[in-house]
């Protein structure tokens, strides 16, 4: 009998889980997920602090691909109304949701697996963030609407409309910080009354030590140009919201969907799935080094809280740890030999703040 493969995956957070579900889905492939903590979900679980749910991480669920919206309502279906189905706008498409049970069920016999149906749903949500300046609430990201004209005051927002102007024509020509980035995008005005304090309170990094490819990837094609479209589409919408949103700015997104119980809930299904169909999930399970036949990687040794070693074997190896960590296991595999070409030299030089790795 031929020996059934595995996989070993370093990290019980949406990758990993992802990965994991994935190859139980789509090959004959044994996964193995190695979590150092006891709970799912990494930075996008959700913490129970005497019966309140706080959200840690990411929590708004939202994507313009198809692939990805329907995998997330595979899991967690979205919530009817409490007068039957609930029709949406999705993708330019109108359809109508089926009753929660019945949709899980039919993934479920869909995917050729036999797991039970979700308990949970997902909740369609309204965005709303807002920053207090001035002693007043203002709409996060600026919508330059009506009411934020009037609560910034006439002197304020001719300054806001004359910095972008000057910014529009004299743009800055070597873009290479985050507050060059914004400056290029709303104007220095703007810049200093809402994006500068904002952005350095949340990430604890002043923006002109942030490089502008940061801002591309994070705030990718907002400006004001792309602000007063989206106010101007908006206001001349009619019918039902499109919760695709394939042709909004990220940072735009006014709808999303929300597990009921919180994110963590959306990782602790699909972790409930792995486990049912035939995966594992070993967590308290602390990547330590790999092990190694020649170039190839063959195993690798975990410890648990008490110092306990446990060594596991694989065919395939996937980390979705932070980089800092990943560095840590490499590095002591490779101060015995180099793994190829990927040595102290290659470490050194990673500066993300996480990432996705396959070591093979």
């Amino acid at each position: 009998m031929k020996r059934r493969q595995t996989a070993i995956i370093i990290g019980a957070g949406p990758a990993g889980l992802t990965a994991a579900y994935e190859l139980l889905t789509r090959t004959g492939i044994k996964p193995i997920v190695l979590e150092k903590s006891t709970y799912m979900g990494g930075i996008s679980r959700t913490v129970n602090y005497k019966g309140n749910r706080i959200d840690i991480g990411g929590h708004r669920f939202f994507s313009k691909s198809d692939r990805v919206m329907e995998w997330w309502l595979q899991m967690l279906p979205l919530q009817p109304s409490a007068g039957g189905p609930v029709a949406i706008k999705y993708h330019g498409m109108e359809r109508e949701t089926i009753p929660s049970a019945s949709r899980a069920a039919a993934a479920a016999t869909a995917t050729a697996t036999l797991v039970a149906p979700a308990d949970g749903v997902m909740l369609l949500r309204g965005r709303k963030s807002r920053i207090y300046y001035l002693r007043r609430f203002f709409d996060y990201p600026i919508s330059l609407s009506k009411d934020t004209l009037l609560k910034l005051g006439l002197w304020r927002t001719f300054k806001v409309g004359l910095s972008y102007v000057r910014s529009a024509l004299f743009p800055i020509k070597k873009e290479e910080t985050l507050e060059q980035f914004f400056i290029n995008r709303f104007g220095r005005e703007l810049y200093g009354t809402f994006f500068k304090s904002y952005t350095e309170k949340v990430w604890g990094v002043p923006c002109n030590q942030i490089s502008a490819e940061w801002g591309a990837q994070r705030i990718k094609g907002l400006s004001v140009w792309s602000t007063l479209m989206h106010a101007a589409r908006k206001a001349f919408k009619k019918g039902g919201g499109n919760i695709g949103q394939k042709g909004t700015e990220t940072s735009l997104i006014e709808q999303f969907l929300y597990p009921e119980f919180g994110p963590g809930q959306m990782w602790e299904e699909v972790a409930r799935r792995i486990k049912e169909m035939g995966g594992e999930i070993h967590t308290d399970c602390r990547a330590e080094r790999l092990i190694t036949d020649g170039w190839q990687v063959r195993a690798l040794e975990t410890s648990n809280p008490m110092g306990d070693r446990k060594t596991f074997e694989g065919d395939y190896f996937f980390s979705t740890a932070p980089d800092t960590r990943d560095h840590a296991v490499v590095r002591r595999c490779a101060t015995e030999k180099r793994i190829g070409g990927f040595g102290r030299t290659g470490l050194q030089g990673l500066h993300h703040r996480r990432s996705s790795a396959a070591l093979a």
